[in-house]
Parts: structure tokens; sequence; C-alpha cells
């Protein structure tokens, strides 16, 4: 089965963003709807509550003023007070049935209608022309049985406010516990969603970072995959074009080095074998300016010659982690060796070197790092003045190896040091005070370092003036970041 793959990053995070969103909108819905329910519960529970209490009220006001009316027409026989006996009486119908229609407790609902059988009994009696005024007067004694009856109405309307209360207590409480049933089920399905589409967008950006990364490691050898969405997978076959490409101008750098030094070392070794040829007045006796002329061939033949053995060197740094395997280095024994090599120097120039090398034990390769420490170390002297100081440090901390040299000369400007790793380049304080170099010492530095994953800086010195250069290390030779 074909897998299916989105076609770009956007559609991606589209839909996983709807997706996620989803069950957090479910869960929304389905708490506002609990909500929405339970306050139409509430308002109904309240609304029945505060009409019954208030119409049981009424209804016993009412039979109280109808009790008053005829009462006084059965004694005064006045037409008027039984006129308004008849309005009392209507308004008490009209409330009575109100709250029947209204009213859902059996009991109440029951009294309600017992109260109007009654009432409807006394009225008829009243009502009726046949009988005489003392039967009348005994059925009038029955309007306190119907107040006892109304009382009880009302009585039985104040409980069921609190039953009310009690069941809109059970609905809240079931509304709850139903949203928190919700959420438990929906919140995980949008954690897990967003795990999962996490890793689909994730996985991707890894691969290219670990592309990338391999890439500024010059690992050319590695072919680049990725997977995930199209235009993610366009961008890693685009970086596997690159890195073909970059594959070939390595081994073609790599072999024009190889070639070119290679063939300037055979002419420059019959020039410099001329030279001593002269210098050894084989040919014949030589005037002291043609004596001066020949060491000045010989000084710059010299200098050629190490030229094209930093080109070599350099060249040779690429391939040099095929060749051997990395071992267990002691820095400090190497680092002391190196400043062993330069005590001569540092005397004959008077400078002052001041180390704190700590026990730093680092997997990688011997010549590399002898190359890396001498080459910082031969910077930090040519660019020293006579009776300056040179301070050199070793140490580990978290994992890592810090190596520092630095010195109290004229020090890097800051527009420089972005490029004076780059190979052949000579920063223009080097070419003001005439100091001789290949441009290639700190990029040998540079490149020693990348070889072990590390990495160089340039410290703006405590001082003031000079260059401090540190170079750090993974200890057991993973890389950086």
């Amino acid at each position: 089965m074909k897998r299916y793959r989105f076609p770009s990053l956007f559609t991606l995070l589209l839909v996983s963003f709807v997706l996620v969103l989803l069950p957090l909108l479910l869960a929304l819905g389905s708490a506002l709807y609990s909500l929405e329910k339970l306050t139409g519960y509430s308002q109904a529970a309240v609304y029945r509550s505060v009409r019954s209490t208030h119409g049981s009220r009424v209804l016993l006001e009412h039979l109280v003023a109808m009790e008053r009316s005829a009462k006084q027409y059965l004694v005064l026989s006045d037409e008027a007070l039984f006129d308004r006996y008849r309005a009392s009486r209507e308004n008490f119908v009209a409330e009575l049935r109100g709250l029947r229609e209204m009213v859902q407790e059996n009991d109440l609902n029951r009294l309600l209608a017992k109260l109007e059988g009654y009432e409807f009994d006394l009225y008829t009696t009243l009502l009726d022309p046949r009988l005489e005024m003392p039967i009348k007067m005994a059925a009038a004694d029955q309007f306190p049985y119907l107040r006892q009856l109304a009382n009880q109405i009302w009585q039985l309307s104040i409980q069921a406010v609190g039953m009310n209360l009690e069941a809109l207590e059970k609905q809240s409480q079931q509304s709850r516990q139903q949203t928190i049933r919700h959420l438990r089920i929906l919140l995980p399905v949008a954690v897990l969603l967003l795990v999962f589409f996490s890793f689909l967008i994730i996985r991707p950006i890894r691969q290219l970072d670990g592309a990338i990364r391999n890439l500024g490691d010059r690992d050319f050898e590695q072919p680049i995959s990725v997977q995930g969405p199209r235009d993610l997978e366009a961008l890693g076959r685009r970086l596997d074009w690159l890195r073909t490409r970059l594959r070939m101008l390595e081994a073609e750098k790599q072999r024009f080095m190889r070639n070119i030094s290679h063939e300037l070392k055979t002419p420059l070794a019959n020039i410099h074998e001329g030279i001593e040829l002269l210098d050894d007045q084989v040919v014949g006796e030589l005037t002291s300016e043609q004596a001066e002329i020949v060491q000045i061939l010989s000084d710059n033949a010299g200098k050629l010659y190490r030229m094209i053995e930093d080109l070599i060197r350099y060249s040779q740094l690429q391939r040099l982690e095929e060749i051997i395997r990395p071992q267990k280095i002691d820095m400090k024994s190497l680092v002391e060796e190196v400043i062993d090599d330069y005590r001569v120097r540092l005397r004959a120039n008077e400078i002052r070197l001041e180390s704190r090398l700590a026990s730093v034990k680092l997997n990688g390769f011997a010549d590399l790092l002898r190359s890396m420490v001498d080459n910082l170390l031969s910077n930090a002297v040519k660019y020293s003045p006579r009776g300056s100081k040179i301070k050199v440090a070793l140490f580990q901390k978290e994992g890592m190896m810090y190596f520092e040299v630095g010195d109290e000369g004229p020090g890097i400007p800051s527009e420089e040091r972005k490029r004076v790793f780059d190979a052949l380049y000579q920063g223009a304080t080097g070419r003001k005070l005439g100091i001789e170099g290949t441009g290639l010492g700190l990029t040998i530095v540079n490149e020693c370092a990348v070889m072990h994953h590390g990495q160089v800086e340039i410290l703006d010195p405590p001082t003031g003036t000079g260059t401090c250069f540190r170079v750090v290390i993974p200890l057991n030779g993973d890389r950086l970041g």
C-alpha cells in the first residue's frame, strides 16, 4: 500500500492544527451544551419555584378578600358586596388555573384540585337563589378550611423550592461529570494527535539538520534522504545534489592541491640545489653583492618550500581521518611537548609564557592536535612584542576540552575576525608589521578543530590588547550543538 504524503509543509501544518483543535472544540462544545442545558433547567426551576410560592400566597390573599366580601354580603344583602366577591373569585380562579398548568408536583397538584373543587361547591351554594340565608351562612363557614388548604399549598410550594434546588444541584453535578468524562477522552486524543503531527513535522527538519551538519563536517559520502512533506523531500533532493557537487569539487580541489604541490616541489628542489652550488662557490668565487643575492634567493626558496609543505599538510587534513583512527590523547603532555619546542624562541624574544594546564584526556588524532597547538603558539610568538607575555590554558568543563592561547600583540580588528581562518588570508596588521606567513596556520587550526567536531573562537582579551584564541572540542568526539 502506498504511503500518503502531504503535498507541502503548509498543508501538514494546517491539517495538524485542525485535527488537534477538533477534539478541543468538541470538548468545548460539550461543555457549552451542558452549561446551556443546566442554565435552561435552572431558569425553569427558579421560575416554577417563584411562581408557585407567589401564586399560593396570592391564592391565600384572594380567599381572605372573598371571605370578607361574601360574609358582608350575607349579612347586609348588598349586591355591590357580592359583585366584589365575584371579582375576587375570578382573580382566584385565574391564579388557581395558572398554578395547576405550571405545577409538576403531584401532591401540590392534588391540593390545588381539591381547593378548586371545594371553592366551586361553595360558590354554587352562595349563588343558588333557592337556598335560604342560614344555609348560605353555614356554607360560608367553609372559608377557613379553604384558607387552610391554601396555606398547605403555600407550605408545599416552599418545600418544592428546596426540592428544585436539590434537583438543580444534582443536574449541575451530572453536567460536571459529563464534561469531565468528555475531557478525559478528548484531551488525550488531542495530545496524541499533537505528538503524532509534531513527529511528522520535526522528523524531516531533523533529517535536514543532520544532513547540513554532515555537509559542514565535509561528510560528502552519506546520501541525503528526507521523508516528509513533498516540499521538504524536494529540498532533501536538492541538498543531496549539492552534496554530490561538493564531493566532486572537494575531490577536484584535493587533486589540484596534490598535483600543484608536488609539481612545485620538483623545480623548487632544483632551484634550491642550484642556490647551494652557488653558495658553495662551485662555479667560482662570488662577490659580496653576488653572495647577498644568493642569500636572498636561499631565504625565499626556503619560504616557498615551507608554503608548499603547508599546502600539502592542508590538503591531507581532509583525508587524514580516513587513514588513522582516533586515539586517547593526553593533551597536557602534548601541549607541554610543544611548549618545550618553543623555549629557545621565547627566550630569544624575551617573551614570558604562563601556562595553566589541567589533565585532559581526549579522543582524537595526535598529529592534528599537535599541529593545532603548534600553529597557535607560532602565531602568538610571531605577533608578541619583545618583553611581552603569552598565556596558555588547558581545562575541561561539562564534557568539553578548552584550550586557550592569548598574547599581548596588536590584536585582530573585528572586521577581520571572520576571515582569519580562510586559506591564504593574511591580515592587514601582519602585512603592516612585515610578519612573514603562509596564511594557512589558522586555517589548519580551524580544520583540526572541525575534524574533532569542535570549533575555534576569538575572544576579547581581558587586558584590552592582544589576541586570545579558544579551541573547544568534545572529549568523546561528539558534535557540538
